[in-house]
């Protein structure tokens, strides 16, 4: 799991902050202390912080705004989009067609772009939806670049956690990079609520995160790829895949099964890794997964208009949940607010517990779930047996109770020895890249573009396969959770 290392004595949830690091790196002339946020004194006392943790959330606000690209999304007008109320979804509201990505730590030989388009919340509701569009420099195959549609794990729950406008694109080289280094072009999108924060087109009406609400997440995915095509219709083949780790992975999985209904043009298939298939049963797990109310509330509160915070979340937590929306905190700022307050008091209550076995939170599983539906197929489904964050049986429940439902749909699940939520990704790199190019292949074929002769994929069956047994070293031997970040080169002389 990927808190910060030596807090093994916070009580916070791993499934929340699982991809902190992917999105840290510290340029070394903008170090937490040579910055100038620091918490108020109303701030604190709102919160009843002491000065310890006072000084421990500044630092990490500090910390992740050295890493924005370009400022606030507040301040940039990119993020601002114009009214698309009565578009349909898909639609493109805004394109930046050349980001400058000397403000990013991208990989060389790739260039970036940026699009704000239109979605759908979960309630099927117009809402506007920022993304990056990152290029490879040699497509895969052909002229025009195959496309991915990128779905990311947690990085928070507020307008300031869009990777668009963070330095590596949140998730670097576990997926956007290693993918366009590969030469897809990839559409990643930031999810409704992150990036664009309000919608024009109904007032400024605040846009409200819907986390772990899959299918609005789902959405944004499908409606990515469809606004990619129609941005840049002579750089991309006419299909896609969606793929997605962690949060990104239940979107993925629903996005298979939204995609029933919303046909998008092109849709070939599903890589969902690691998911979080059910986010209420998640956290009923324990104190360590409960904890996850604190980001889910909201958007909860958003899917159930009955509910309140108060209902999900005891006075102390709902004065942090303020406190980090009003600082714009991402998952560096709950890590750093957990182990301050959870850390020195561990008896301090945050959320009710007893929620998770209410009416209202199996209504808001129901809506949100993925797994169990019927979905359009072929879907790959890949988890580490050494996951902490989403454990393996959970996501096997899920796969098998939609086997069962739906025997005659094509789902393959691939078991990953010893891996854990991050190592995942890394671990069956040369899977996922072989089922894109079958999936890709395959569309080809279907516009009388490929290999007639070629094998095609079995039809209509669910398998599962484990991995690691044929690994030429020991498992305990490989590394798991990521022990580095990527850091700003301010001057020359940091890349020589």
């Amino acid at each position: 799991m990927r808190l910060a290392r030596g807090l093994a004595t916070v009580a916070a949830a791993p499934w929340l902050l699982s991809s902190t690091v992917d999105a840290i790196g510290w340029p070394p002339y903008l170090l937490p202390e040579s910055l100038p946020f620091r918490l108020s004194d109303s701030q604190m006392a709102a919160a009843n912080l002491t000065a310890a943790a006072a000084d421990a959330i500044s630092a990490a606000v500090r910390f992740e705004r050295s890493n924005w690209a370009a400022g606030s999304v507040r301040s940039d007008p990119f993020y601002t989009a114009p009214d698309g109320q009565h578009a349909p979804p898909g639609a493109v509201l805004k394109v930046e067609p050349l980001t400058n990505t000397s403000r990013y730590t991208v990989a060389p030989a790739l260039a970036l772009s940026r699009i704000v388009y239109q979605s759908r919340a979960l309630d099927g509701s117009a809402v506007p939806v920022s993304a990056f569009v990152l290029w490879p420099y040699l497509p895969r195959v052909g002229s025009k670049a195959p496309l991915v549609a990128w779905a990311h794990g947690t990085s928070g729950v507020f307008a300031e956690c869009a990777p668009s406008h963070v330095r590596n694109l949140w998730a670097q080289f576990s997926a956007p990079y290693a993918l366009a280094l590969a030469g897809f072009a990839v559409v990643g999108t930031d999810y409704a609520g992150l990036g664009v924060s309000v919608d024009d087109g109904r007032g400024r009406e605040p846009i409200t995160h819907q986390y772990l609400a899959s299918p609005a997440a789902a959405n944004d995915l499908l409606y990515a790829a469809k606004a990619a095509h129609a941005a840049f219709p002579r750089a991309l083949t006419e299909d896609f895949v969606v793929v997605g780790h962690s949060q990104g992975g239940a979107a993925a999985w629903a996005a298979a099964q939204q995609q029933l209904e919303a046909k998008v043009p092109g849709y070939l298939g599903a890589i969902a890794v690691a998911p979080i298939t059910n986010a209420i049963e998640l956290a009923s797990r324990g104190p360590e997964f409960s904890i996850g109310l604190l980001q889910t509330a909201k958007s909860i509160v958003s899917v159930l208009r009955n509910v309140s915070l108060s209902s999900m979340l005891t006075p102390a937590g709902i004065r942090l949940l303020n406190l980090v929306e009003d600082v714009q905190g991402c998952n560096s700022v709950w890590t750093a607010a957990l182990a301050a307050i959870v850390g020195a008091d561990p008896q301090r209550a945050l959320v009710h517990g007893d929620f998770i076995q209410s009416d209202d939170a199996e209504r808001f599983a129901n809506l949100s779930v993925a797994g169990g539906k019927d979905f359009a197929e072929p879907l790959l489904v890949l988890q580490g047996t050494a996951d902490q964050v989403i454990p393996e049986d959970l996501t096997a429940k899920y796969v098998n109770k939609t086997c069962q439902e739906f025997p005659r749909r094509q789902l393959h699940y691939v078991k990953a020895r010893a891996m854990g939520h991050d190592s995942i990704l890394y671990a069956t790199q040369q899977i996922w890249l072989d089922w894109l190019d079958q999936r890709f292949a395959e569309g080809r074929r279907r516009r009388g573009q490929g290999d007639q002769g070629r094998e095609r994929p079995p039809k209509g069956e669910c398998s599962v396969r484990e991995m690691g047994a044929d690994a030429p070293r020991p498992l305990d031997q490989y590394q798991q959770g990521l022990t580095y970040a990527l850091e700003y080169a301010a001057d020359e002389y940091m890349v020589a």
